[in-house]
């Protein structure tokens, strides 16, 4: 049998080499024992696989030599020259989508090289499959022609083969029962149809079969083939006839396109066979961890040193900040290094690394405030489990946020939670908030992972996602987002494995998180209407033949969203309707030219929008690249076409900060949804290498060459840590951003002592005292007005109806009639005067909710304006506890 292969290219020195014809290299015989039918395989430099030729399976058809013979000898181009000759073949990669490999054998060159050699290996094909004593290949001769005897010195030419129809080599095998004699003909090499008689263009053959050299020499042996007259056999012994090793392993390597015309991909040469070769990885476990719980323990040492900037911050210890941020990388990066790093064990590590993520910077989130919670919205849903605990009843009024008694998934569930184990409604909030978080993170995950096939893809996702503005404090509190987080992503997930794979168990599924949703909170419950509608006009957009079905889940989503606004929660559109008009307004003034002081934002480091700007930066690069990768490539992926149209509303959602004092606050909660798609991407960007500088195509053009989004071989050595080290910098700097521009301000980033507007950093003992002795003394229900922390205390705490519109009265210089019109206006019966105000400048830009003077206070309060109370006489001062004063307004 021949085993017969093309020319390999030799090793380029420098670029310009690459061009060059590559010269013809021997290859080594295969080693000894293997057993396996007789197969010829022909390899070439384009790194398609070795595709086996089975022997012994007939002559091809007469009429395929007849009609290929007459080709052969009109085209010396197509010849294979031996020692000699004058041209070569070479092996050529078309730029073709199908790998097609094309053999191109181009004209005679003018140089002579003395190592090239046409080598036949020959393999046994014995009907046991073991090695035979011989094996005679008899060319056939001419098609018309008789064979005719040749002398010695007569040469064999074998015809290249073309790339539409090789001609198959002719094996026949010795006959058995022949046996060794003086008298026994000899093996005959008959002439090959078309053999040239000149000595220049052929494969020399030498009279004694010899190969190449004595057994023991180097493996670049070659054989070398001589003629025989027609009557002649040539015996090979069954030495030589060595099958390939059962363990060969062919590698399949992709053609790139878009290159130059005789520029050909750099491919790994075949191992040194002197060389031991490398133990095969052993195979990953389903359950193999992998080194997640090496990462995650360096993770824990970042969580322990935010627990000590924390403490430091409480009181005031000066090198708090750097250890805050030095903990905060030190949780974040390992992680993000380890999930870029290409060599995971598989999903179960990869789910790991991103679960104890969430769970350490849910920790960092706990550790702020352990013992209470403090943020105003928390402490309204605090009040809302607290009220069903008590009561034992859905939808009973709640002052502190009245929209949430119809929205009761938050508070149910920690009201349940705390009946069943009588923990305090603060303990089951954190467990709820807690729970709700991490399993978003796993649903997104599995979100992911479904549509990605990719635990690298998923895990780097739910990595970028935790660089989102709110994610690390907003998404994560005792909210009644936080629990509807979890149930839109079911949604998502459910109606991917629908659309997929179908199946009634996942509608049902998906009906039920959307009515889940629904009862949990109104903004998701609008974001996941819109979220399902995009996907199905990805899907009828991209999709061929379209399938109208995909409009089922929105429409239903929508039904359901509808039917709870219009029948239960009809007050939450009054709700909405403030934020929609004051972004709407903010909007006019900027287009007319106009500007208030009440929609100047607070001041931001110039630090600060570098580091945001330089990570908003790097994900616009990435979404840019991808997308024009996708372009190029016709994707067909809706999901990832709606993942793209979300990524580009996300970009326009950030400008949405600048408008107005709500504006970050409503950039973040708007990225909580928005920040999801642009993380699939970044994910798909980053793991699988997408250039974001392309090669140029074959005409030059750069923009416009189609570049594949795979890697065509994996990166390795110093590229691969390149990659890894850009997209991990990346992805902190994201990360140091969102703590920065995100929640808590950067101001109160750490816990500490009283800050006039600082949210969390405004609640105190002081101030919960003064809300205790407001439900102990006054009753429920009255109606107290004060500055922003008083008021969130006294409507959770002290359980009275908060009025919020006071800052006025607080601002006059004088008391007159305007205030004592306001007083009656809002039928305010008692307020609450915080000393400390005149004292501190707010952190929040603003005093009171509503407050007229937002974003321009340069001054505390005076004491004028902080002490004028003490001087009216229809003003009772009823509470002290020499910092907050509780008033009794109209007093008779």
């Amino acid at each position: 049998m021949a085993d017969q292969r093309a020319a390999e290219p030799a090793r380029a020195k420098d670029d310009d080499d690459r061009t060059r014809p590559a010269s013809s290299r021997v290859r080594p015989g295969v080693p000894d024992g293997a057993d396996g039918p007789a197969t010829a395989d022909l390899q070439t430099t384009s790194g398609v696989p070795k595709k086996p030729i089975p022997l012994g399976a007939g002559e091809p058809k007469t009429a395929d030599k007849a009609d290929s013979e007459p080709e052969k000898s009109q085209n010396p181009q197509r010849e294979v020259e031996g020692e000699g000759g004058k041209s070569r073949p070479e092996v050529e990669v078309e730029g073709d989508p199908d790998e097609t490999v094309v053999m191109r054998l181009p004209a005679a060159q003018p140089k002579d090289d003395p190592d090239e050699t046409m080598v036949l290996k020959l393999r046994p094909a014995a009907a046991d499959n073991k090695p035979s004593d011989d094996t005679t290949i008899a060319l056939p001769p001419p098609s018309g022609k008789a064979a005719t005897p040749a002398s010695p010195d007569d040469t064999v030419v074998l015809p290249a083969p073309t790339p539409t129809a090789a001609p198959k080599p002719t094996v026949a095998p010795k006959p058995a029962a022949a046996p060794k004699s003086a008298a026994a003909p000899k093996p005959t090499a008959a002439p090959k149809p078309g053999v040239s008689d000149k000595a220049d263009k052929s494969v020399k053959a030498e009279k004694t079969g010899k190969v190449g050299a004595e057994a023991g020499d180097s493996v670049d042996e070659t054989m070398v083939i001589l003629s025989r007259p027609a009557d002649e056999t040539v015996a090979l012994p069954a030495a030589l006839l060595k099958p390939p090793p059962a363990d060969a392993v062919t590698a399949i390597i992709p053609v790139v396109p878009g290159r130059k015309a005789g520029r050909f991909t750099r491919l790994i040469g075949a191992p040194d066979p002197g060389r031991a070769p490398k133990p095969a990885r052993p195979r990953r476990e389903p359950l193999d961890l992998g080194h997640a719980p090496a990462v995650l323990t360096i993770s824990a040492l970042g969580v322990l040193m935010v627990a000590l900037a924390y403490a430091g911050g409480r009181v005031s210890t000066g090198n708090a900040q750097f250890a805050y941020w030095v903990g905060q990388v030190v949780v974040f990066t390992p992680v993000v290094v380890r999930l870029l790093s290409r060599r995971m064990a598989g999903v179960a590590e990869s789910f790991l690394l991103v679960m104890g993520l969430a769970l350490h910077q849910y920790l960092l989130k706990w550790m702020y405030s352990p013992d209470q919670f403090r943020f105003p919205d928390e402490l309204q849903h605090w009040l809302a489990s607290s009220i069903i605990v008590e009561s034992g009843e859905l939808f009973q009024p709640n002052p502190a946020l009245p929209p949430a008694v119809h929205f009761p998934g938050l508070a149910e569930m920690g009201a349940a939670v705390t009946s069943m184990t009588g923990l305090p409604v603060t303990a089951a909030g954190v467990i709820v908030a807690g729970i709700a978080h991490l399993v978003f993170v796993a649903v997104l995950f599995a979100a992911v992972l479904r549509a990605s096939n990719s635990p690298a893809v998923a895990g780097v996702c739910c990595a970028t996602y935790a660089t989102a503005l709110h994610y690390l404090f907003f998404n994560s509190m005792f909210l009644y987002q936080t629990a509807a987080l979890p149930f839109f992503m079911l949604t998502i997930w459910a109606v991917r494995r629908w659309r997929v794979e179908g199946g009634r168990e996942y509608v049902a599924l998906a009906v039920g998180a959307i009515a889940l949703t629904t009862v949990s909170h109104h903004v998701t419950a609008f974001a996941l209407v819109l979220t399902l509608l995009l996907l199905a006009a990805a899907e009828l957009v991209v999709q061929r033949p379209r399938r109208w079905s995909a409009l089922i889940m929105p429409a239903v989503a929508a039904a359901l969203v509808a039917a709870w606004i219009f029948t239960v929660a009809r007050d939450v559109l009054g709700y909405l309707e403030a934020p929609i008009d004051q972004v709407q307004q903010t909007i006019s003034n900027l287009l007319s030219g106009r500007e208030e002081a009440s929609s100047t934002t607070a001041a931001v480091s110039v630090g600060q929008l570098v580091v945001q700007g330089t990570g908003l930066l790097g994900l616009f690069v990435l979404y840019l690249a991808l997308v024009r990768d996708m372009v190029h490539r016709h994707d067909r992926d809706y999901w990832r076409w709606a993942a793209v149209v979300g990524g580009a509303i996300f970009f326009a959602g950030n400008g949405v900060r600048f408008l107005g004092q709500n504006g970050p606050e409503i950039a973040g909660r708007l990225s909580t949804f928005t920040y999801v798609p642009i993380s699939i991407l970044a994910a798909i960007a980053l793991v699988r290498g997408v250039q974001l500088i392309p090669a140029k195509d074959a005409e030059g053009h750069r923009w416009r060459a189609a570049a594949p989004a795979i890697d065509v071989v994996a990166p390795g050595g110093w590229n691969l840590y390149s990659r890894v080290a850009a997209g991990s910098a990346m992805i902190t700097l994201l990360m140091i951003g969102a703590r920065a521009g995100g929640w808590p301000p950067l101001q109160s980033i750490l816990p500490g002592p009283y800050l006039a507007g600082g949210f969390e950093r405004s609640v105190d003992a002081y101030g919960v005292d003064a809300a205790d002795w407001q439900r102990r003394t006054l009753g429920r229900g009255n109606r107290v007005g004060g500055d922003v922390t008083s008021v969130s205390l006294a409507s959770t705490y002290g359980r009275q109806d908060p009025v919020r519109e006071v800052g006025p009265l607080y601002y006059a210089d004088e008391w007159g009639l305007a205030q004592e019109q306001l007083v009656a206006g809002l039928y305010l019966q008692y307020l609450v005067v915080d000393r400390r105000l005149s004292e501190q400048l707010p952190e929040g830009e603003a005093y009171f909710e509503n407050d007229p003077n937002a974003g321009s206070i340069t001054r505390p309060l005076s004491t004028t304006q902080i002490s004028k109370f003490d001087s009216l006489r229809e003003v009772d001062r009823l509470y002290d506890n020499g910092t907050v004063r509780v008033y009794r307004m109209g007093a008779s």
